[in-house]
């Protein structure tokens, strides 16, 4: 049985203490979170094990990850949280939720439902310890408020001062592999084991049974502004197989994997482009909606020049 990934809907809207609200993140929030960003963004490359954010990081380009940031979250594929001051005029921090990936997965043992978590706040704020009162936050904030019984703690391995802050919380440290290869370690805190087995039927239950998003998709190449376009009436899952094929070579677009190959994984996004209005009809079918929804796309993406891959003409 896969690790389970709550819906949407099992997201809490927020949570406040006397040092700083988190809520989710929203495209209105660009310019906080950008200044947040660039306040440190050589720190935040190091700790994050990656070329993110390059010092001519823009606004613009910002906005547009908050904007992604916001339809995973609407979703369900991803949460993002905004660390705000307690009046929330400025921006401290930012916290990632988001699935367990497959080399991940034997970490968590037997949980039914989980997720890994990453985090980071302003490099100004460690003299003030925000980051380990986020820690704390968050340590009660996933077992009280989310049905989580495993919580893996991402921490790569040139941030040296979160490892020594998650190992002080007591949490148990274990090899982590990112899916680009990235390594670092995962430390894991679980639901107490009472509870864990108690809930463990009804979150995978309430999984099964749970309506996926539907809607139309995108691979996009980065560099180049070039897109995989499609459908699908299970989101997060088709995303998840994208990524999944093009990791192990075995995509059916020879061409987006052959740049995959060269480029790398920090090149490609995996988005949500819009979404399927859900629907009460016992016997509905999306199949014919979401080709609809495609097609538009393909001609509003033709009509603008974007360079698309070949199988995005192929039917959902």
């Amino acid at each position: 049985m896969p690790i389970v990934f709550p819906p949407s809907g099992a997201a809490p809207h927020e949570t406040r203490t006397e040092c700083l609200v988190l809520r989710p993140l929203r495209a209105s929030d660009a310019k906080r979170d950008y200044d947040a960003v660039m306040s440190s963004p050589a720190e935040l490359r190091r700790c994050r094990g990656s070329d993110w954010p390059a010092d001519d990081f823009t606004l613009a380009e910002n906005r547009i990850d908050l904007e992604r940031h916001e339809r995973e979250h609407e979703s369900g594929e991803a949460f993002t949280y905004t660390g705000l001051a307690p009046d929330a005029m400025r921006c401290l921090g930012c916290v990632y939720i988001v699935p367990v990936w497959a080399e991940a997965t034997p970490l968590c043992g037997a949980a039914a439902c989980g997720a890994c978590v990453g985090f980071w706040v302003r490099a100004s704020e460690w003299a003030n310890d925000l980051d380990r009162h986020l820690i704390t936050v968050l340590r009660e904030w996933l077992v009280t408020e989310w049905p989580f019984d495993c919580v893996l703690f991402t921490n790569y391995v040139d941030d040296t001062r979160q490892a020594a802050l998650l190992a002080a919380a007591g949490l148990l440290r274990l090899p982590l592999v990112w899916p680009d290869g990235r390594t670092g370690w995962a430390f894991r805190m679980e639901r107490p084991r009472t509870a864990a087995r108690a809930d463990r039927k009804a979150l995978v239950r309430e999984y099964l049974e749970t309506p996926r998003p539907a809607g139309v998709y995108c691979v996009r190449n980065v560099s180049s502004g070039k897109l995989l376009l499609g459908s699908s009436s299970d989101l997060p899952g088709i995303l998840n197989r994208q990524r999944f094929q093009l990791e192990g070579g075995l995509h059916p677009d020879r061409e987006l994997q052959a740049d995959w190959n060269v480029l790398g994984s920090d090149a490609f996004a995996f988005e949500t482009l819009d979404l399927l209005k859900p629907s009460d009809e016992p016997d509905y079918d999306s199949r014919e909606d979401l080709r609809t929804l495609k097609t538009m796309w393909l001609e509003k993406l033709t009509a603008a020049g974007v360079s698309l891959y070949r199988r995005s003409q192929r039917d959902a």
